[in-house]
């Protein structure tokens, strides 16, 4: 989940309170969105500082040009947000058992970097092209091949041609240890970090 996704979704609700379509809305109201905001996103927030922080200007949060930017800056944090769906979700659908070969972050990583190149649709899926694309990046990080017969295996299968390539379908590829057989996992986990800050943490570091 992306912070330019969050912000789009906060649009809706900023223009929903401003009332008389002037691109501006009460202070009173806007400390309650974001009240709303940090304690729905587990973030934590001090109400003092939020009072402080609102100018009745057009250039401060009150304002559509402003909130949006004092909200990327002050409140949405993506790594928190991603770690708490994360958390939600594996605790649901992430499957392990004994011959599971990722370590949590790695699969944490993986998941973050899947939502990252998956289609604008939901349920979410990965086109073939795209998860090829990933483990190639991964491959390179290690200084390895991609082994393209397991792929087209997984590929292949029932499940992955009538739903799609799903977050937890790839994870179950990459835990059966197959594409990384012979590879120790610290150079793994080493690859995956890599590909993450590369991939996903540019955007960590974008201002919209």
């Amino acid at each position: 989940m992306l912070r330019s996704e969050l912000l789009k979704s906060i649009w809706y609700a900023f223009t929903a309170l401003d009332l008389e379509k002037s691109g501006k809305v009460s202070k009173s109201q806007l400390k309650v969105l974001s009240h709303n905001l940090c304690t729905v996103l587990n973030i934590p927030h001090n109400p003092v500082a939020l009072d402080e922080d609102f100018r009745d200007d057009d250039d401060g949060p009150v304002s559509n040009q402003g909130y949006m930017p004092y909200l990327n800056k002050f409140i949405l944090d993506k790594e928190n947000v991603d770690n708490l769906c994360w958390t939600l979700t594996a605790k649901k659908n992430y499957r392990t058992d004994s011959r599971s070969v990722l370590p949590r972050d790695d699969a944490f990583r993986l998941w973050c970097l899947f939502n990252f190149l998956s289609e604008d649709k939901y349920p979410l899926v990965m086109v073939p092209d795209e998860v090829e694309y990933l483990l190639k990046k991964i491959c390179m990080a290690m200084n390895v091949e991609l082994n393209c017969v397991e792929l087209e295996d997984f590929l292949s299968q029932d499940s992955v041609q009538q739903k799609g390539f799903t977050v937890w379908a790839f994870l179950d590829m990459m835990n059966s240890g197959k594409l990384t057989r012979g590879i120790d996992r610290e150079t793994v986990t080493m690859a995956v970090e890599q590909v993450y800050r590369e991939i996903v943490g540019d955007v960590l570091k974008e201002v919209p």
